[in-house]
């Protein structure tokens, strides 16, 4: 079986001399979900980064559907990253335009990839809005107006517009309140099971792996430190810093 998205040994290193990450391999299948974990700073953004096509690796190749795409540019980048990946961030005004309506915001992924029927994009979009469970008298409200939740189903609807394969979150519950956290869960739970998709989820809340990855892999200062099975990672590490990791959400 093809995986979805692979990752062989790349390598950022800054123009200053440092580095984003070492030597970074592993691979996602479709219908798996992959767990990134660390400390700010171990390399996690940066690793999605590469993914997203948003970083070219100094050293290494990222494949998506068998394919090396490490250094496609221009509109061949956009079209591929609009057909294979879709991206929630951690932060809303990274992956949304506020001033934009929720059925706008969606509305833009569906027409930068080549659709071009109103009426259809339109449809889609009220689809997915609703979807989200996000209320339908606000499909023509700016995202401006709306909850952090909220804006995070917005990005979720926006992600999945054009039907990809991958889907990449970043942090995807940081910074909202619990009950928000537990729905959002759910929902991206939900997403996953009913599409099938193949998901990297960056956390740094092992609970959050722990609900939603199959396999995860445990980053320091750049470098992969340990991998495997959710449940043996965080009930059994075995490398020190994993260790640490797992204990300091334990107390």
């Amino acid at each position: 079986m093809t995986p979805v998205l692979a990752l062989h040994d790349v390598t950022v290193r800054y123009p200053a001399g440092n580095y984003g990450c070492r030597e970074i391999s592993f691979d996602v299948f479709p219908g798996e979900v992959l767990g990134i974990v660390g400390e700010s700073g171990s390399g996690k953004s940066t690793v999605l980064a590469c993914a997203n096509l948003d970083l070219v690796p100094t050293e290494g190749s990222v494949e998506i559907l068998g394919r090396d795409v490490s250094r496609t540019r221009g509109a061949e980048r956009r079209k591929l990253r609009a057909q294979a990946l879709g991206i929630v961030y951690q932060t809303p005004q990274q992956g949304l335009d506020l001033a934009v309506t929720a059925g706008g915001n969606i509305a833009e992924r569906m027409f930068g990839a080549g659709h071009r029927s109103y009426r259809v994009v339109r449809e889609r979009a009220r689809s997915l809005h609703a979807a989200m469970e996000l209320p339908c008298d606000r499909f023509d409200v700016a995202v401006r107006t709306f909850s952090g939740g909220m804006r995070q189903r917005v990005q979720l609807a926006k992600a999945l517009a054009t039907s990809p394969p991958l889907l990449l979150l970043d942090e995807p519950t940081s910074g909202l309140d619990v009950s928000v956290q537990a729905k959002t869960l759910d929902l991206i739970r939900r997403i996953q099971r009913d599409h099938g998709l193949a998901m990297v989820i960056v956390s740094h809340d092992l609970a959050v792996i722990r609900m939603l990855a199959d396999r995860v892999i445990v980053m320091r200062e750049g470098r992969i430190v340990e991998r495997g099975l959710t449940d043996q990672i965080l009930g059994d590490p075995q490398h020190p810093y994993s260790q640490l990791l797992v204990a300091s959400q334990l107390t």
